[in-house]
């Protein structure tokens, strides 16, 4: 499994000011999970709640 923090489409955008919709995909383990929520609970406090959430996908 691999997981990334996604967010509401447009809510952020890539350096060339593209809109996205989720981040890099990471190795779903303990440590990453641990940051990539940690990421998405600053998100949910900076932009409300909802706006942030972990994803996953089969590797």
């Amino acid at each position: 499994m691999e997981i990334r923090v996604a967010w509401l489409f447009g809510l952020h955008e890539t350096d060339a000011g593209e809109a996205t919709s989720g981040g890099n995909w990471f190795p779903d383990n303990e440590s990453n999970r641990r940051e990539l929520e940690i990421i998405v609970e600053a998100g949910n406090d900076a932009c409300g709640p909802g706006t942030h959430w972990l994803e996953e996908r089969q590797a």
